[in-house]
C-alpha cells in the first residue's frame, strides 16, 4: 500500500516530487505538504530593513560557530 504525502518523511517526499514530477495534481499535493512542514521560514528581516552592525554580528556569530 502507498503511503500518502501526510505520511512520509521528508525524504521521502522529495524522492516522490522527483519520481511525479510530471504528474502535476501529485507534485503539487505533495510539494504543499512538504513546505507546510518548514518551521523556520524567516529567521532574520530582510538586509535592507537592518544596518551594518547587526549583519556583522549575524555573520560573525554563524563563524565562530564553524
Amino acid at each position: 500500500m502507498k503511503k500518502s504525502p501526510l505520511e512520509m518523511s521528508d525524504t521521502e517526499i522529495r524522492q516522490y516530487l522527483s519520481g511525479n514530477r510530471h504528474n502535476e495534481e501529485a507534485f503539487s499535493q505533495a510539494l504543499e505538504v512538504l513546505m507546510n512542514r518548514k518551521k523556520d521560514n524567516f529567521k532574520y528581516p530582510p538586509p535592507s530593513e537592518m544596518d551594518a552592525a547587526e549583519i556583522e554580528a549575524i555573520f560573525k556569530a554563524k563563524l565562530e560557530r564553524n
